[in-house]
């Protein structure tokens, strides 16, 4: 299953559609750690936002790569719908950490270079665990809203993106109730250098809602 996870990625890498969100994650990463003094918990909180939004894009844009010919076989190969289901939510467990990874690393590389002062104060190792579960769990919420509004639920480009766009829209609209926004008012409201039970909850409430559109999405499948 994880090989035919990569197999996806590697596919859609070469039509090339993921190329805009990396791209995007790219030049977001160096702009938002390019001056210095940044807030550990504010500016961490508002990437893991940008995490969940990334997500969405990437991962639909993987799904919207791939060949129909090539879907068919991949669903035939993993037995079904089901099977096709649990490849998708592998995808997103892979691309839900690859995009949190250069919003961490980046900065704690500068750290490591001589650059002590992107942060202020410095991020502490609790810091980091916090704003690792932030963004993947963010992340793995975008893509799985990517998911519910892929192929074959969705077979229009331009609906599937403006479906996408209106669900985020529906999360941000949550606040501090749940979703990214709860996640980033969390680790941006802990204490510095610790994970609390407000980010573990925010967190959680991320991934419920992550499984409740995968739910939402396998019953989908069943009728088309």
């Amino acid at each position: 299953m994880i090989a035919r996870a990569r197999y996806l990625l590697l596919t859609s890498a070469r039509t090339r559609t993921p190329l805009a969100p990396l791209a995007l994650t790219v030049f977001w990463v160096f702009g938002t750690f390019f001056y210095p003094g940044n807030e550990v918990g504010g500016t961490w909180g508002q990437t893991g936002v940008t995490c969940c939004a990334l997500a969405a894009w990437l991962v639909g844009a993987i799904l919207a790569g791939e060949p129909a010919a090539q879907a068919e076989m991949a669903t035939t190969a993993v037995g079904g719908l089901r099977g096709r289901l649990a490849l998708e939510g592998l995808l997103v467990l892979m691309v839900a950490p690859l995009l949190a990874l250069p919003f961490l690393g980046w900065p704690l590389l500068l750290h490591a270079l001589g650059q002590a002062n992107v942060f202020k104060p410095p991020a502490l190792p609790g810091d980091v665990a916090g704003a690792a579960l932030v963004h993947i769990c963010c992340g793995i919420l975008g893509g799985a809203v990517a998911v519910l509004f892929a192929p074959p639920r969705v077979t229009r480009r331009a609906t599937a993106t403006a479906a996408v766009l209106a669900s985020l829209l529906v999360l941000a609209g949550l606040g501090t109730l749940a979703g990214p926004i709860a996640a980033a008012q969390a680790i941006s409201d802990a204490p510095r250098g610790t994970v609390n039970g407000s980010e573990l909850v925010a967190c959680l409430g991320c991934l419920a809602l992550a499984a409740a559109v995968f739910g939402a999405a396998a019953l989908w499948s069943r009728r088309t």
